[in-house]
């Protein structure tokens, strides 16, 4: 349930991820702009590729260290614990 859970999360917020990059940048371009130099601003495809795979990679080496500490759980003992 909690893989399915960070996949879905991953997968929802790539796109606002996006969003929020591509104008945080602009901002920041004509924040920087002045009378005697400008940033062009260019973003290509190839920066939200490598941006996706990093979050993707990351979400993916949580869910291995989630299910290795799930998996080393002793459930017997788990659910005898009092709260």
């Amino acid at each position: 349930m909690l893989l399915i859970e960070l996949g879905a999360v991953v997968a929802l917020a790539q796109p606002l991820g996006w969003a929020l990059g591509y104008g945080f940048s602009f901002a920041v371009v004509r924040g920087f702009e002045s009378d005697l130099f400008r940033i062009p601003f260019v973003v290509s495809r190839y920066t939200f590729a490598i941006a996706s795979l990093v979050v993707v990679g990351v979400a993916i080496l949580s869910a291995l260290i989630v299910r290795r500490r799930v998996d080393r759980l002793d459930l017997v003992r788990v659910l005898k614990t009092r709260e």
